[in-house]
């Protein structure tokens, strides 16, 4: 549930920044003035994992609030 998706979260960003960036970057298959589009998207893709880890944790707490009922 949400822990494994927080446990994701810092591998998905060091794919994203320290393995894809650089390969993007070192391959030409970029321009340099791309460059701050493609980290905002490369950070919008790192962050899904955030955001499901989110809705997790409120699913479990709104089905905990209907449960108490």
């Amino acid at each position: 549930g949400a822990l494994s998706y927080l446990i994701i979260l810092p591998e998905e960003w060091d794919a994203s920044f320290n393995k894809a960036l650089p390969i993007l970057i070192e391959g030409d298959y970029i321009k340099s003035a791309q460059i701050p589009a493609i980290r905002n998207i490369l950070r919008a893709a790192a962050l899904t994992y955030f955001a499901g880890a989110l809705a997790n944790v409120l699913n479990v707490g709104r089905w905990f609030m209907i449960l108490r009922r």
